[in-house]
């Protein structure tokens, strides 16, 4: 009998052992391999325990070297090294409270921007714009002076009202004093608001007649409204065209409170034609450029106007005047008849609302008679009893305008036509349209 020095089988004979195939009688080897495919491979495989996670690092840690293990053994990973946290760690902790302090920064500006956007737009500051007043006068709505006040202090003015007499009923608006529609002034600005107090009574003394002293104290004036001259000017062109109307002379009143004009009333056109500012100005300032400009007006002569100008001041003192008489749409920046300097961009442009209030001006002045164009003899068709007394201008930007003092049935008006890439056959029609309703209003 034989044990097995590998297993400790009881083998009763042979040479090998029965359970694990062991040589009999033979000393045991180590690290025994089982033959598996021709190749040999360990009886059995050490198991090593799992590895704990190694640390986190912060920066690279070269690993240590090591010593291959005898076979069959298991080699630990060296320990890593605890890498110590940066001083700049601190740094990053300080971020949030720079977000906010940067975010409160924000917000604060955003508050200070909001609360001068909301005053702003309550009016308490800054500059305020003149409302169109024009249309709430007896030719357009014919609102209270009240009324008017109220709109005015609704556009961020501080208004005064000033009784005055007219032919309007009493309390109506007749107007602002000294302020242009459209001008802008600094916020609670003062605004002058006219109230009618009716017409002023005639004794019968003023007159032998007491029919006529009744007639004149019940009679209103003509009434051209900003809707009748909207009405033919929209037919044509809604950028290009304004017109601008008001009755004047005896028994009327040449104030902007009766003007009539349209949407494009105020806008800034060419003065082709437009010598009314020099002949003015000059009648103010006097002399030989009164002479000078009186010879401009009655033949439209381009060197008279230009000496005139000259023996004021130059071109800076008769837009100073324009300026103290409320002319705000209106300066020249040239001679008349300077083709260069218009072409180097130097202009001379006013609105048909500011002509036809200089038209008045002239008119009081006595200067009707020096405007003599024959625009009948261009195209213009006027009406039948209708006397006329007109410039013409044309020039730039394929501009033709008409500033005329207009009479019919006893009454006076003042009419001015700007167009604007027109051409002459359209202005004419344009002015014969506007002169056909002005003297339909006169004859009411």
């Amino acid at each position: 009998m034989s044990i097995c020095p590998n297993c400790g089988h009881r083998e009763e004979s042979g040479a090998f052992c029965t359970e694990c195939g062991s040589p009999l009688n033979a000393a045991p080897q180590e690290n025994d391999a089982t033959i598996i495919d021709g190749s040999a491979q360990p009886a059995y495989a050490p198991v090593a325990p799992p590895a704990s996670q190694p640390a986190a690092q912060t920066a690279y840690t070269q690993p240590a070297a090591t010593t291959p293990a005898a076979q069959g053994t298991v080699t630990q990973p060296a320990p890593a090294p605890v890498t110590p946290t940066p001083a700049g760690t601190a740094t990053a902790k300080a971020k949030p409270r720079t977000a906010m302090i940067v975010g409160a920064i924000v917000l604060v500006v955003v508050l200070v921007l909001g609360t001068a956007f909301a005053t702003h737009q309550m009016k308490l500051w800054g500059d305020a714009t003149v409302p169109d007043y024009t249309s709430w006068t007896s030719s357009g709505e014919g609102i209270s002076a009240e009324e008017a006040a109220q709109r005015l202090r609704d556009a961020g003015f501080t208004v005064t009202i000033e009784q005055q007499y007219s032919n309007e009923d009493k309390g109506v608006f007749i107007g602002v004093k000294g302020i242009d529609a459209g001008a802008k002034l600094k916020v609670k600005s003062n605004i002058t608001v006219l109230e009618s107090r009716g017409p002023r009574a005639v004794s019968s003394d003023d007159s032998s007649d007491s029919d006529s002293s009744s007639k004149k104290k019940t009679s209103k004036l003509p009434q051209i409204t900003s809707g009748q001259l909207e009405s033919i000017a929209g037919r044509y062109s809604s950028g290009d065209v304004a017109v601008s109307a008001m009755p004047i002379g005896s028994g009327s009143s040449s104030s902007s409170a009766s003007l009539a004009t349209t949407q494009q009333g105020h806008s800034r056109f060419e003065a082709a034609g437009l010598y009314l500012p020099v002949y003015l100005a000059a009648n103010s300032a006097g002399g030989s450029a009164q002479s000078e400009a009186t010879t401009a007006m009655s033949g439209m002569d381009n060197n008279a106007a230009n000496s005139a100008v000259a023996d004021m001041g130059g071109w800076s003192a008769v837009n100073s005047w324009l300026s103290s008489h409320g002319y705000s749409d209106t300066s020249f920046n040239r001679n008349f008849g300077d083709v260069a300097a218009s072409q180097a961009g130097y202009t001379n442009q006013s609105s048909s609302a500011d002509a036809v209030r200089m038209l008045a001006a002239v008119d009081a002045a006595g200067g009707t008679n020096l405007m003599n164009v024959d625009i009948a003899s261009e195209g213009v068709s006027i009406p039948s009893g209708m006397s006329v007394h007109a410039h013409r201008g044309m020039g730039i930007q394929n501009t033709w305008n008409y500033f005329a003092i207009v009479e019919t049935n006893g009454h006076k008006a003042a009419v001015s036509v700007v167009t604007q890439n027109q051409g002459k056959t359209v202005a004419a029609q344009i002015m014969s349209d506007v002169l056909a309703s002005v003297n339909d209003s006169l004859n009411k």
